[in-house]
């Protein structure tokens, strides 16, 4: 007389294929971790790779050799990093130079001019930070004296006291030699960076010339039985990805050329700099109005004193952000990555925590693959569990 399994055991069997691969999930996301130095490269050329490979099919189609095809595209990719860094980089670390001269500002010297000009422009450029911190001197000396205004007495309201106006003013120099010593970490790691860049352009050209071959062997070696189920989700997850990769490289062309030509036709100051930025910010859902908008307000009232400028500014920003939320989104992406903005939010600060700058860009895509994955295989289960009946003692 045979005995029927326990619910343990019949719990185990149903799940245990999940488990196991929930467990190698997490291996595989703790050794990426570890070794995350040295996985970037390698990540960041399989994704070019994969980008790239509707192109590599395409000249497949028309008879041309696959390793002809991976040379000439290899090679106009070279050639189209070669051209920004020549045409594209050299005005934008022109002005970034003259931003941070704007911003720090020209000391006084002996001489015929009575400043240094550091940035060659004829003009002293009396610095933003020097200028805010003699409005905080006036603000202290207004609210002694009791001739403060009405934003003085708001600030007044937040902290009044001596102790903390000097806590605040030691947090600020203290933010700004934090970012100066960030700052001076980031010229160290330059290094590191442009190393990593050549090593992926290594790793690019094999993957270009052997992607189909590998996505053709991973596919011989799944299991019969679930081949096609799998390649059925594979396919969902493809659709999601490719998606979010190549319509984000479209999304940041247009909004930051879109920035970049708004503030330059309302006078901003720093107007390629801010578009440059805010297009690469822009491969983050959201963020070019969080980056962009601060720095085109402030430039644009130091520069200018103009309200109108200041508004137009803002303006620009705002109108970019819409673009970007309601067309461009719609258009370049579609329904494809299928987030709610929680989800969304919470795997972006998830990916940042975990992987920086790196994981921000990772985030999104990797979230629509567990979205998938979970709805695919753990969600039916589920369901199927909460729809049996009770059991003999139940």
């Amino acid at each position: 007389m045979s005995t029927a399994p326990s619910p343990e055991t019949s719990l185990w069997r149903r799940w245990r294929t999940d488990v196991l691969i929930a467990a190698g999930a997490l291996v595989l996301l703790t050794l990426s971790l570890l070794f995350h130095a040295v996985l970037s490269p390698l990540a960041l050329a399989l994704a070019v790779a994969y980008i790239l490979n509707p192109i590599m099919r395409w000249a497949q189609r028309r008879r041309v050799p696959r390793a002809l095809a991976a040379t000439l595209i290899f090679l106009l990719l070279l050639g189209a990093c070669l051209a920004v860094a020549l045409f594209a980089v050299p005005p934008l670390v022109a002005q970034l130079y003259d931003f941070g001269v704007t911003v720090i500002g020209e000391p006084l010297a002996e001489g015929e001019l009575g400043y240094t000009d550091l940035n060659g422009n004829g003009s002293r450029d009396a610095g933003y930070l020097p200028a805010l911190m003699e409005w905080v001197k006036g603000f202290s000396i207004r609210l002694q004296s009791g001739e403060s205004t009405w934003y003085d007495r708001i600030l007044e309201a937040i902290g009044d006291s001596a102790q903390a106006r000097e806590g605040l003013l030691a947090g600020a120099l203290d933010t700004l030699k934090g970012a100066g010593t960030g700052f001076l970490a980031f010229l160290w790691d330059l290094q590191g960076f442009v190393f990593g860049l050549g090593l992926a352009g290594f790793y690019l050209f094999f993957f270009l010339m052997n992607f189909d071959r590998m996505v053709a062997a991973v596919r011989r070696r799944l299991p019969g039985k679930y081949r096609r189920r799998i390649e059925t989700v594979a396919a969902k997850i493809d659709a999601a990805v490719s998606a979010f990769l190549r319509g984000r490289i479209v999304i940041c062309l247009v909004v930051g050329t879109a920035t970049s030509v708004g503030l330059a036709l309302f006078g901003v100051p720093y107007w390629y700099l801010i578009g440059v930025t805010t297009g690469v910010a822009a491969v983050v859902p959201s963020l070019p109005i969080f980056v962009g908008l601060l720095p085109a307000v402030l430039v644009a009232w130091f520069n200018t004193r103009n309200g109108w400028t200041v508004a137009a500014a803002a303006g620009v920003l705002v109108v970019v952000q819409m673009l970007e939320g309601w067309v461009l989104t719609p258009l370049a992406q579609g329904k494809a990555i299928g987030l709610h903005p929680v989800t969304l939010t919470i795997a972006l600060l998830a990916g940042f925590q975990l992987f920086g700058l790196f994981g921000l860009v990772v985030a999104v895509p990797l979230a629509a693959t567990v979205k998938i994955l979970v709805r695919e295989f753990v969600l039916p289960k589920v369901d199927e569990l909460a729809n049996e009946g009770p059991g003999p003692g139940g």
